[in-house]
């Protein structure tokens, strides 16, 4: 695991502690759920069928 510290306005700081509550989430859970989630739209974006299958079974392996 890596530690990393990022500068965020106010109000996204506030809705990352709104949804940290309603989740029962650590943030740094939903910010790596977020990046994985943006990453697998792009993959399958792109419509490449290798990326296509490399994205299932990344997703398959973090469930």
């Amino acid at each position: 695991m890596e530690k990393l510290t990022l500068l965020l306005p106010e109000s996204t700081v506030r809705m990352l502690h709104l949804l940290a509550r309603e989740t029962g989430l650590p943030i740094g859970t939903m910010v790596q759920e977020m990046a994985l989630d943006r990453y697998m739209h792009r993959l399958m974006e792109a419509s490449n069928p290798v990326l296509v299958d490399l994205a299932r079974t990344v997703l398959q392996q973090k469930l």
